[in-house]
């Protein structure tokens, strides 16, 4: 009985370690070389050094952070780890100059949405800027809307279920002319 009790005992220690070793680390500089230790995009695995315009980075309140290519995919990232909570979400300044794009908070950021400027995962391009007058100025340029970083992940929710009802409306048109219906 105590040898049972002891290997059980055992076991357990052992596939806690395991999975103690899968859990993410904390990042507590999640800014320092981030291209570098999030070079993919967590939810579709585009190059994120690539799409330095457009990535996200999401500091969460554990301490961990993911990497996304674009608006789009950190509205996706920030519904899938909602409980998760977070500390700060970051965007690329479109305005600066440095290769890569330089990262702000993108709460105080402002975004151009459903300019001609080329959007990234998404048809309707939502840009970020620093400061609202670089935003006005790209404006007059290339279109678009003022908005917030709350109105951006909107667009993308709206993109995102327009998308679900249109693969749902095919697949059941599909499903209805195999007579499966």
């Amino acid at each position: 009985m105590k040898r049972r009790l002891f290997l059980c005992s055992s076991g357990l220690l052992l596939v806690g370690r395991v999975f103690a070793d899968d859990a993410p680390a904390c990042d507590p500089e999640p800014l320092a070389n981030e291209l570098e230790k999030y070079p993919r995009c967590v939810i579709c695995n585009m190059d994120r050094r690539k799409f330095h315009y457009a990535r996200h980075l999401l500091h969460y309140g554990d301490g961990t952070a993911q990497g996304t290519c674009s608006v789009h995919c950190a509205a996706e990232c920030m519904l899938r780890e909602r409980r998760r909570g977070f500390r700060t979400i970051y965007a690329p300044d479109y305005a600066s100059t440095a290769e890569p794009k330089s990262l702000v908070e993108a709460a105080s950021a402002t975004y151009l949405i459903g300019s001609d400027l080329r959007g990234v995962m998404t048809p309707v391009s939502k840009v970020a800027f620093a400061s609202r007058e670089a935003a006005l100025r790209a404006r007059q340029t290339y279109g678009g809307e003022i908005g917030s970083f709350a109105m951006a992940i909107a667009a993308s929710f709206d993109e995102m279920a327009n998308s679900l009802v249109r693969r749902y409306a095919n697949d059941r048109e599909r499903l209805l002319r195999k007579g499966g219906g």
